[in-house]
C-alpha cells in the first residue's frame, strides 16, 4: 500500500548550474565507455539557483480517462516546477466519454498557473503509437525536454526538477523512474518488488532496459518515430536512446504511482501485451549486438529475453521430462511429478484456496501463460496494429480461452457424435413413424457478432414438429403443451436428443459446445430493441448446444424469460476472460446438461 506522502522525492534537487549540459549537442554521441555508464544521478549537489530551468513538454495520451483525468491534471498542477516552463500536450484518441471535456474545464486553472496546453481532441482511434508520434513532433520543435506520463499514474512533486538535474551528465539521453502501485494484489505488489530492485541494477551496470510508461523523461532532440505496429512504446522509446550511444538511467528518487485498481482480466490482457512486445523486441532490439553495448546486451538476454523465452522453456522441460519419464528415469519421473504438484499448487487459488505463497505462485504462473498467450498472437498477426485500447469484440477472451475453448468442442462433439450415433437410426424411425417428412430440421440462426459482420447459419436438429408446424403461424415462440410438437419430439426435447445433429454445427465451427442459445433473426431485431444489449450476447462468442442459460431456464415463452437468459449469457461471457475460470464454468454446466438429459428435464 503507498501513502500519499510516498510520491514525494527523498532529496531536495538543485538548479542546474550554468555551466551544464542541459541542452548539450546531440550531433554525435559523448564518448563515453559503456563500463563507466552507471551514474549516481539522485547525490545531493550544490549548484547556482540563478539559472533558469529549461521548458519541459509533458506528454499524455488519453482514451476514455475519464474516471482518472481529474485526479492527474490536479497532480500536475502541484508539480515543483517554475512557472511559465511547463508545457502541457494531451492526445485524446477518439475518446467516447467526457474526457476532453474534462480536460477544457481545468484550462482556467492551468493558465492560472502558466501552464500551456495543446489539446488535440481527435475523433479517431488509431493507437497510442500514432498520437505519441504525433504530440512528440510538436513537442520535439519547441521545447528541450519531454516528460512523458500516463493518465492514471500520479508522480513525484519535484519529479521534474530530478529529471533535470541528471541532465546535465552529457551521456544521460532519458531517465526512468520507480513504479509503484496503490492498491496492489499480493503477486503483483511482489513482483513489482522485485521489478524495482531488478531497474536498479540494470541501472547500475549502464542501461534501465526500457522505461516505465507512468513516467519518463527524455532530450527531445533524440526522439525518432516509431513503427506504428510497436507495441510496448515505453520500452522501444528509450531503447532507441540507447541505440543512438545515449544512457537510460533510473531516479530512485523519482516514484509514479498507479491509482487505476487492476481487475484480474485487465492485467491478464496488459501482460498478454507486454508478452508480445517481449517477442518484438527481441527481433527489432538487434542493435545490443554491437561490440561497444556488450554490457547491455548481457542484461537484456539475461532479463527480458530470459523471461520472454521462458514459458517456451518451461513447455520444452515438461515435454522432455514426461518422455524421459516413459522411458523409465527416476529423476525424469520425479520432475514430471514436482511439476504437477507445483502447477497445482500455483492453480489452487483459481479454486478458491486464499494463501499469501499460493497467490504468488498463482500470479506468476498466470503471468507466464498470458506472456505465451501474447506472443501466440503476435505470430499469429494480431498485433500488426500495435496496441490500441479499443478493441475487437472477440478480444475480451484471453488466447488460451479460445484455444482451450475450440479444442475443446472439437474433442467433446466428436466423442458425443460417436458415442451417441448408434441411436440415431432409432430416433430417425420413430420420426417417420409418427409423421411423414424429412428427419432433419434446419433452421437459420444468428452465429457470433464481429465488429464488422454477422454470422447466420443452419442448425440442425432432430425434427420435434410437424412437418408443416409454422405454415400457417410463421415463426412464434414455443408454448407449454405446445401442439404443434409431435409426441416423439417431446420426448426428444425432455432429454435434450433433439440437439444431437448440432454436434455437427460445433464441429463446422458454426456453433461451440457450450455458449448462448442460437437465436432466429426473426426475433432478434425485435429483442434488441425491447432489450438493450442483447445483441451483444454472442459478441465475439459462438453460440452453443448448451449453456449458462440452457440449463438454468427453459425454452423462451415471453419478454420476461428472454431477459433473463441475457442475464446468465452476459455472466457467461465474463467468464471468459480467464481461462480457468471457463474451465470451471464449462464442466459444471456440461455436467448439469448430463442431469437434465437423464432425468428429462429438458423442454
Amino acid at each position: 500500500m503507498v501513502r500519499l506522502g510516498q510520491i514525494n522525492a527523498k532529496r531536495p534537487v538543485p538548479s542546474p548550474n550554468a555551466n551544464s549540459d542541459a541542452t548539450a549537442d546531440l550531433s554525435s554521441p559523448p564518448n563515453v565507455p559503456e563500463a563507466n555508464h552507471g551514474v549516481d544521478i539522485t547525490a545531493d549537489a550544490e549548484n547556482s539557483q540563478k539559472t533558469a530551468w529549461p521548458d519541459v513538454a509533458i506528454v499524455m495520451c488519453a482514451y476514455n480517462e475519464s474516471e482518472y483525468i481529474d485526479a492527474k491534471l490536479s497532480n500536475i498542477l502541484s508539480l515543483d516546477y517554475p512557472e511559465g516552463r511547463l508545457h502541457l500536450y494531451i492526445a485524446c484518441d477518439g475518446c467516447t466519454d467526457d474526457t476532453a471535456d474534462k480536460i477544457r474545464l481545468w484550462i482556467p486553472k492551468l493558465k492560472l498557473a502558466q501552464i500551456t496546453l495543446t489539446l488535440l481532441d481527435e475523433p479517431s482511434n488509431l493507437g497510442k503509437l500514432r498520437r505519441l508520434n504525433q504530440v512528440m513532433a510538436l513537442a520535439q520543435q519547441a521545447y528541450p525536454f519531454a516528460a512523458l506520463t500516463d493518465v492514471s499514474a500520479l508522480i513525484s512533486i519535484d519529479a521534474l526538477k530530478q529529471g533535470i538535474a541528471a541532465f546535465q551528465y552529457p551521456s544521460i539521453g532519458a531517465i526512468t523512474s520507480q513504479y509503484l502501485l496503490a492498491n496492489p494484489e499480493q503477486g503483483e505488489e511482489q513482483y513489482w518488488s522485485w521489478q524495482n530492485k531488478i531497474r536498479q541494477s540494470e541501472s547500475s551496470l549502464g542501461n534501465v532496459m526500457g522505461g516505465s510508461g507512468a513516467f519518463y523523461m527524455m532530450r527531445t532532440a533524440l526522439f525518432k518515430p516509431l513503427p506504428t505496429d510497436t507495441i510496448n512504446d515505453d520500452f522501444m522509446l528509450p531503447m532507441s536512446i540507447i541505440e543512438q550511444g545515449y544512457q537510460v538511467q533510473l531516479n530512485q528518487n523519482i516514484n509514479s504511482v498507479e491509482i487505476a485498481p487492476t481487475s484480474g482480466e485487465q492485467d491478464q490482457k496488459r501482460r498478454e501485451r507486454i508478452g508480445a512486445g517481449n517477442l518484438q523486441q527481441l527481433i527489432r532490439c538487434r542493435f545490443l549486438l554491437r561490440p561497444k553495448l556488450f554490457t547491455s546486451a548481457w542484461v537484456f538476454a539475461s532479463g527480458k529475453g530470459l523471461r520472454t523465452l521462458m514459458p517456451f522453456i518451461l513447455i520444452l522441460f515438461a515435454i522432455t521430462s514426461l518422455l524421459l519419464a516413459l522411458q523409465g528415469s527416476p529423476i525424469a519421473t520425479t520432475a514430471v511429478l514436482l511439476q504437477i504438484l507445483g502447477y497445482g499448487l500455483a492453480l489452487a487459488p483459481e479454486w478458491g484456496y486464499d494463501n499469501r505463497y499460493l497467490n504468488k505462485m498463482n500470479y506468476l504462473f498466470r503471468g507466464y501463460t498470458s506472456s505465451l498467450t501474447g506472443m501466440l498472437s503476435y505470430m499469429r498477426g494480431e498485433f500488426h496494429d500495435g496496441w490500441k485500447k479499443e478493441q475487437k469484440l472477440e478480444q475480451y477472451q484471453s488466447g488460451v480461452t479460445l484455444t482451450l475453448k475450440r479444442l475443446f468442442d472439437l474433442v467433446l462433439s466428436s466423442i458425443g457424435l460417436l458415442i451417441t450415433l448408434p441411436i440415431w437410426p432409432f430416433i430417425a424411425f420413430a420420426i417417420k413413424l409418427e409423421t411423414p417428412g424429412p428427419i432433419f430440421f434446419r433452421q437459420l440462426r444468428v452465429g457470433q457478432i464481429h465488429n464488422d459482420h454477422v454470422e447466420l447459419f443452419h442448425m440442425i436438429k432432430f425434427r420435434s414438429m410437424g412437418q408443416y408446424a409454422e405454415k400457417e403461424t410463421g415463426a412464434v415462440w414455443a408454448a407449454k403443451n405446445d401442439a404443434r410438437v409431435t409426441k416423439v419430439g417431446h420426448f426428444l426435447r425432455k432429454t435434450r436428443l433433439d440437439e444431437l445433429p448440432q454436434f455437427i454445427n460445433v464441429i463446422k465451427g458454426d456453433m461451440s459446445l457450450i455458449g448462448p442459445r442460437p437465436e432466429r433473426p426473426e426475433f432478434c431485431g425485435n429483442l434488441q430493441n425491447a432489450l438493450p444489449y442483447y445483441a451483444e450476447r454472442t459478441a465475439g462468442l459462438k453460440p452453443g448446444i448448451t449453456g449458462l442459460a440452457q440449463v438454468n431456464a427453459g425454452y423462451d415463452t415471453s419478454l420476461d424469460d428472454v431477459k433473463n437468459k441475457l442475464l446468465y449469457d452476459h455472466a457467461y461471457s465474463a467468464a471468459l476472460s480467464s481461462p480457468f475460470q471457463w474451465l470451471n464454468m464449462d464442466l459444471r454446466i456440461i455436467f448439469k446438461t448430463i442431469y437434465i438429459m437423464i432425468a428429462g428435464r429438458g423442454q
